[in-house]
C-alpha cells in the first residue's frame, strides 16, 4: 500500500498547447531519418506528443520544517525482542515492496534488528495527510484505518505495511492514518534505514576492495578501476557439497570466498583447501582455458564473483590488454626521458606499440641494430646483455629516441625468462608525438601554460597547436623593457626562461618566472597595458603576435572569446546595475535581468533573502552552490561572475542567457533527428567531462535544468543539488524520472549517476518520452518502474535506432558499465565517433534549434528612465509573495557571522 500514502506534487503542468510539428529544415542527415521513414506510423505523420509536465525534483534543501511532526506521537515505542515469528512477518512484508526487495538477505535482517515495536489503542493517529513522511510500518496485530480528505478507502490489517517511501524523503502523506482497534506495528524511520544501508554498503564495498587489493592480476590496475570493479561483483550461496566450479568447464568467472571453504579436485583427487579471502579461477579472466580443477563446497560458502563480461564493460577493455595498457603507463613513468611527454602523447604511443612475446633464451634486439631503431619497455619478464640487465617496467631505448642515438648494440639482446615486450620503431615513435621528442615536449610545457589561460580555455587542440607553430622565441638583455604601460599591446608572452620584474606606477609589484605568462588580453583588444614588464637579467620568452593570433581565429571565435573575457570582469558592483525584469521566481529568491549602466552589459541577478536562509538553513547549502559555480568556468555552464551580500540578502551576479530551456525547445521541436540527438548528448557529455575532471556530481539532469541559448547552444544551469565528492555518497536527491537506480536504492553511487540520466535524456530525444514511469507522477511507482529497468522502445522506433546501443549501455543496472572505464571510452562510443568535439566546444557546428527571441531594447531603455532602484525593485517583488496569514512577514534579519564570514 505503500503507493497510496506517499507521494510528492512534484510535477506541474506547463502548458496545455499541442505540441507542433518538427521543423524538417533542422534535421541535416543526407539520408532519410528514421523519422521520416515511419511517418505513416507515427499518427500520419504528426509528431508523437512530447509531455507538457515539467518534472520538478524534491526540495531536498528544504532542511527542517517550521512545524515538526512526529509519527504515531501517542504510541509506546520499546525495542522489544522480535521472535522468529515476527522476524518471517516482516520478512514476507518486505517483499511485497521495492524499497527491500532488492536487498541482499543479511541487509535485511539488519533492517528488521533496527525496527523499533509501535503500541497505540484504538482511535489513534499515526500520521496526517500532507505532512512530511518519517516512517515505515508493518502491522503485527489490529487494524489501520486509510483515509483521504477525511473518507475511508481502506483498511489494513497483521502482515500489511504501508509508508514506505518515507524511507526515501520526506514527500508529504497522501492519507492519513489512524488505528481503528489497538494495534501493534513494527516501524523504522528514515535516517535510521539509510544509515543502516550506508554502513552495510560501505563496509561491504571496502570488504570487496580488501579482497582486490590480495589477488595479484588486480596490483596492476589504478585505484579508480579498483574502485569501479568494488562495486561489480555478484554475490553466489553454496550448500555443502555444491560443485562450484568442474573441471573441463569453460572458465568463465574469478571467485573470492567470503564465508566458509572449498575443496579443489583433480582429476577426483583433492590436491588444495581454500578459506576465507583466497580466490580461484583467475585465469578464465585473462584466457579462455577450460577449468582445470573442480572445485567443491565443504560447507556454507558465500562468494563474490566477477566475470569477463561484466570487467570487460567495467574496464572498456579485456584484462590482458588492461594490464598491458597501465603496465605501460607505469614504465612511462619510471623513465626519465618518457616521463615528460603529455597524457595524449602516451595515449597516442600507447595505441601504437605492439605486444610481443619470448620465451628464455630468445634475441629480442640483434647486435649491429641502432639504438634509435626502437623504442622497447619489458611489460613481464627481464632481458639482458653482457653488461646490463632490465626488469619489469624498465625501458630499452628510450635515451636513444628521445636524444636522437644513432650508436648500435655491441651485442644481442636476450630475454633472461619469458618475456612480454611493448615495441616501436622510432620513426612511429615521433609520429605518435607529433615530432621531435624535444619540440614535442617543449610543445607540451608551453599547451600546459595556455591552457590554463581563459583566452585560450574554449579552442580545440587543432587551434592550440596552430597557435603554438607561431609562437616565436624573442630574447632581452637585463633592464630591457619587455612591454611598457600605457602603450597599446600586440603581442602575448610566456616567459621561457629568466624572471621579469612588473612595474605598475613606477612601484614594483612582483616577480615573475619560468612559465608564467603576460599580454593575453592585447590579443582581442585594443587597450593600453596596464604594467611595465622589464628583464631582470637574462630573459627568453615565447611570444606571439596579435596578427598571427588574429589569421588563426576567425570572427565567430573572436566574438566568443569576447564574450568570455567580458564575464570575467569582478569589478561589477550592485550600484552598477539597474533592474530590467523578473525573470525567475522561486521558494527561496527570484531571478532579475538586469543591465550595467556603463556599458549596457545584461547580467542575471539571484537574491535569495536572509529571512529564508535562516527559515529554511539553507546556508551549507548556498554555499555549497556558490563555491562548485566558483570551481566551474566553460562554455556550455551558467558562469558565477561574483557574489554580494548586505544586511537583508544574498546575491548571485551571473551570466544573463538569452534563450529557452531545453524542455521547452524539446517541445517546439518535437521529435528530433539522429544528429540532433547527438548534437544535444555530446554537448552534455562534455559538460559532464568538465564537472567529473573537478570532482563535482551533478545529480539533477534532465532538459528543466538546461538553457539553449540564442546561439542554439546548450548551458547548464541550476547547481542546487551538485555536490563535490570523494568516493561514494548515499543522499536520495534528484528529479524521480531521471534518477538512477542505485540513488533509489541505497547502495551507494558516484558520477556514473549522472551518466544514467543522460541515457534517460538520450531516449527523450528520440523517443518523445522518458522510458520508465513516463505517465506516473507517484514517485513510488516511478520508482518501481525504474528497478524493473524493462526497456520498451514506442512501436515506430527502428530495431536498428543508431542510439539504441549507447541508450542502453548509459541505462546500464550495473554504474561502471555507463562509461566503460573513462570519459574517452564513452566519447569514442560508434554513435558519437562521427562528432566533431573541438568543432563543437568552439561552437563551429550548426545547432540544431534557434529560438526567435524578443528584443529587449525598449526593456532595457525603460529601466534606464525609471525612477525605481534594483533595491526598491527587489522589496517589491518580494513583497508581492511575502504575506502570510493575510499579515506581512516580519522584517528582514541580517545572517549569522559564519554566514557572512564566508561571503
Amino acid at each position: 500500500m505503500g503507493n497510496c500514502l506517499d507521494s510528492s506534487s512534484t510535477v506541474q503542468p506547463a502548458n496545455n498547447d499541442p505540441p507542433k510539428k518538427p521543423n524538417l529544415l533542422l534535421l541535416e542527415e543526407p539520408k532519410r531519418s528514421y523519422l521520416e521513414e515511419n511517418k505513416s506510423i507515427i499518427s500520419n505523420g504528426e509528431n508523437t506528443p512530447r509531455s507538457q509536465i515539467r518534472r520538478k525534483g524534491f526540495e531536498i534543501r528544504r532542511k527542517q520544517q517550521t512545524i515538526v511532526t512526529f509519527d504515531a506521537p501517542t504510541a509506546v515505542i520499546t525495542d522489544k525482542p522480535k521472535t522468529p515469528k515476527d522476524i518471517k512477518l516482516i520478512l514476507d512484508s518486505l517483499s511485497k515492496h521495492f524499497v527491500f526487495n532488492g536487498l541482499r538477505r543479511d541487509f535485511s535482517y539488519s533492517v528488521i534488528q533496527e525496527m523499533k515495536h509501535f503500541q497505540l489503542g484504538q482511535s489513534e493517529t499515526i500520521f496526517e495527510q500532507n505532512q512530511p513522511g518519517h516512517n515505515f510500518f508493518v502491522i503485527a496485530s489490529g487494524e489501520v484505518e486509510l483515509l483521504i480528505n477525511g473518507n475511508l478507502i481502506n483498511t489494513l490489517g497483521a502482515g500489511d505495511s504501508f509508508g514506505d517511501i518515507a524511507l526515501l524523503h520526506d514527500s508529504l502523506r497522501t492519507a492519513s492514518t489512524r488505528t481503528s482497534k489497538p494495534t501493534c506495528m513494527w516501524g523504522i524511520d528514515r535516517k535510521t534505514f539509510r544509515k543502516s544501508l550506508e554502513t552495510l554498503n560501505k563496509s561491504y564495498y571496502i570488504e570487496n576492495k580488501s579482497f582486490l587489493q590480495s589477488i595479484p592480476i588486480f596490483h596492476i590496475l589504478t585505484q579508480k578501476q579498483k574502485d569501479a570493479l568494488a562495486a561489480a561483483f555478484s554475490r553466489f550461496e553454496y550448500a555443502e557439497g555444491d560443485h562450484i566450479v568442474n573441471e573441463g568447464d569453460p572458465g568463465e568467472l574469478l571467485y573470492i570466498i567470503k564465508e566458509g571453504s572449498v575443496t579443489c579436485y583433480i582429476q577426483e583427487q583433492p590436491v588444495r583447501r581454500l578459506e576465507k579471502g583466497e580466490y580461484f579461477g583467475e585465469q578464465a579472466l585473462l584466457y579462455s582455458s577450460p577449468r582445470t580443477a573442480t572445485v567443491i563446497a565443504n560447507s556454507s560458502v558465500k562468494c563474490i564473483a566477477i566475470g569477463c563480461k561484466k570487467l570487460n564493460k567495467v574496464l572498456g577493455n579485456n584484462l590482458r590488454q588492461v594490464i598491458y595498457s597501465n603496465s605501460l603507463k607505469i614504465a612511462f613513468d619510471q623513465s626519465e626521458f618518457l616521463q615528460k611527454l603529455s597524457q595524449e602523447n602516451m595515449k597516442s604511443l600507447i595505441s601504437g606499440m605492439e605486444i610481443k612475446s619470448y620465451t628464455q633464451g630468445d634475441i629480442i634486439v640483434a647486435a649491429g641494430a641502432p639504438k634509435n631503431s626502437f623504442l622497447i619497455l619489458i611489460l613481464k619478464g627481464k632481458v639482458s646483455a653482457n653488461n646490463f640487465s632490465i626488469e619489469k617496467f624498465g625501458c630499452l631505448g628510450d635515451e636513444a629516441v628521445a636524444n636522437e642515438i644513432t650508436d648500435t648494440y655491441e651485442e644481442n639482446i636476450i630475454a633472461e625468462e619469458d618475456t612480454d615486450i611493448a615495441v616501436i620503431s622510432g620513426t612511429r615513435f615521433c609520429e605518435c608525438i607529433g615530432g621531435k621528442f624535444v619540440k614535442a615536449t617543449s610543445n607540451n610545457k608551453i599547451l600546459a601554460v595556455i591552457k590554463k589561460i581563459q583566452l585560450f580555455r574554449e579552442l580545440g587542440r587543432d587551434k592550440l597547436n596552430e597557435i603554438i607553430e607561431k609562437l616565436a622565441i624573442e630574447e632581452f638583455n637585463d633592464e630591457q623593457l619587455i612591454v611598457e604601460q600605457g602603450t597599446i599591446g600586440d603581442s602575448f608572452f610566456i616567459i621561457k626562461s629568466g624572471t621579469v620584474e612588473v612595474w605598475i606606477d613606477r612601484q614594483m609589484v612582483r616577480s615573475i618566472t619560468k612559465l608564467d605568462y603576460f599580454g593575453e588580453r592585447s590579443l582581442l583588444f585594443n587597450e593600453p597595458r596596464t604594467a611595465t614588464v622589464k628583464a631582470k637579467g637574462s630573459v627568453a620568452c615565447w611570444v606571439l603576435k596579435k596578427s598571427d593570433f588574429a589569421s588563426i581565429i576567425d570572427e565567430g571565435i573572436r566574438s566568443i572569446l569576447h564574450k568570455r573575457i567580458q564575464l570575467q570582469d569582478s569589478n561589477v558592483e550592485l550600484s552598477d546595475l539597474l533592474p530590467v525584469k523578473l525573470i525567475g521566481k522561486g521558494m527561496y529568491g527570484n531571478v532579475f535581468l538586469t543591465v550595467h549602466k556603463a556599458t549596457n552589459a545584461l547580467y542575471a541577478l539571484k537574491t535569495v533573502s536572509r529571512e529564508k536562509i535562516n527559515k529554511y538553513h539553507l546556508q551549507d547549502s548556498i554555499l555549497l552552490e556558490r563555491n562548485i559555480m566558483m570551481t566551474v568556468d566553460h562554455t556550455f555552464i551558467l558562469k558565477l561572475i561574483r557574489t554580494f551580500k548586505d544586511q537583508n540578502r544574498i546575491y548571485f551576479l551571473l551570466e544573463y542567457v538569452k534563450g529557452l530551456d531545453l524542455f521547452d525547445v524539446l517541445r517546439e521541436m518535437g521529435l528530433v533527428s539522429d544528429y540532433d540527438a547527438k548534437f544535444f548528448t555530446a554537448s552534455l557529455v562534455i559538460i559532464l567531462e568538465h564537472l567529473h575532471e573537478r570532482e563535482i556530481i551533478y545529480r539533477d539532469l534532465k532538459p528543466e535544468n538546461i538553457m539553449v541559448d540564442d546561439e542554439g547552444y546548450l548551458k547548464l544551469i541550476d547547481f542546487g543539488t551538485a555536490k563535490i565528492f570523494s568516493g561514494r555518497t548515499y543522499t536520495v536527491v534528484g528529479t524521480p524520472h531521471y534518477m538512477a537506480p542505485e540513488i533509489i536504492t541505497g547502495k551507494g553511487y558516484e558520477i556514473t549517476a549522472d551518466y544514467w540520466s543522460l541515457g534517460i535524456i538520450l531516449f527523450e530525444f528520440l523517443c518523445g518520452n522518458v522510458p520508465f514511469g513516463e505517465n506516473e507522477e507517484d514517485p513510488y511507482l516511478i520508482y518501481e518502474c525504474i528497478l524493473a529497468r524493462k526497456i520498451v522502445y514506442p512501436p515506430w522506433i527502428q530495431k536498428n535506432l543508431p542510439a539504441k546501443p549507447l541508450i542502453e549501455q548509459l541505462l546500464s543496472k550495473n554504474p561502471s558499465s555507463r562509461v566503460k572505464g573513462g570519459i574517452e571510452n564513452l566519447k569514442t562510443h560508434c554513435w558519437l565517433e562521427n562528432v566533431e568535439w573541438d568543432k563543437l566546444l568552439m561552437r563551429q557546428l550548426k545547432a540544431p534549434y534557434k529560438a526567435k527571441l524578443p528584443n529587449l531594447t525598449k526593456e532595457i531603455q525603460l529601466a534606464s528612465k525609471s525612477t525605481m532602484s534594483l533595491q526598491e525593485t527587489i522589496r517589491r517583488i518580494e513583497g508581492e509573495g511575502m504575506l502570510l496569514n493575510g499579515k506581512k512577514r516580519i522584517s528582514l534579519k541580517p545572517g549569522s557571522d559564519h554566514w557572512d564570514s564566508e561571503f
